[in-house]
């Protein structure tokens, strides 16, 4: 099963690593996730490109526009959840890969995961970049 996660993750890369100068470049979101470690919640302020998951619905067929919000939306995924919910569920993702992945705080791990540390300048080809790594992380895994 975790082939069909990292194919999905390699065709988003492949993607991205293609998109230059997006027209919505420079916009960000910010989104609160939580950890739970140790009997304590550890909150994280996410920001991310806002363009990145604009893409989805470009790159896969069984993603799409809710028609509450108009953000993008995985079609198993519920609505009330939000983009950030569907990307964790239909990559797999955990917390840490996800902020790997395409916070541009710095919360990249790069020690463990290789790649870059993404900042508000960071492009497509930076975050495919990462992408490829935790891709090579998980095959090692296996």
């Amino acid at each position: 099963m975790k082939n069909i996660y990292n194919q999905r993750l390699q065709k988003f890369a492949d993607h991205l690593a293609k998109i230059k100068n997006h027209p919505e470049e420079g916009l960000f979101e910010t989104v609160t996730l939580v950890a739970l470690e140790e009997h304590r919640s550890i909150y994280y302020d996410v920001k991310y490109h806002h363009w990145v998951f604009e893409e989805l619905p470009a790159c896969y067929d069984e993603w799409g526009y809710d028609g509450k919000y108009g953000n993008p939306l995985w079609e198993n995924s519920d609505q009330e959840k939000g983009t950030v919910t569907s990307v964790l569920e239909f990559f797999n993702l955990k917390l840490d890969e996800f902020l790997h992945l395409f916070d541009v705080n710095g919360f990249q791990n790069v020690l463990s995961f290789g790649g870059d540390k993404l900042n508000e300048m960071s492009d497509g080809s930076a975050i495919a970049r990462n992408i490829v790594e935790i891709i090579n992380r998980r095959m090692e895994e296996v």
